[in-house]
């Protein structure tokens, strides 16, 4: 059983094509980590996964998240 981490994570998932095939990236703004997928439910799951490793190799990282800040504003640029 997963152990519960009783935070929450800012995720930013792009849909993006790389050599002719659609993929999910998921970002986690919080901690820099990225993971991806074949769908968007496979890229949530992905970077839930690497959320905990994560953690599990850097515990001291979870008392930074814990600095509350305004959350991530996204908007889209077009030049």
């Amino acid at each position: 059983m997963k152990e519960k981490i009783n935070e929450a994570f800012d995720i930013a998932v792009n849909e993006e094509i790389i050599n002719n095939k659609k993929i999910f990236v998921a970002h986690c703004l919080n901690l820099g980590i990225v993971s991806q997928g074949d769908s968007y439910e496979d890229a949530i799951k992905n970077i839930e996964d690497a959320i905990r490793l994560y953690l599990e190799e850097c515990p001291e990282k979870i008392l930074k998240i814990q600095e509350k800040l305004l959350p991530p504003i996204a908007t889209r640029l077009f030049l």
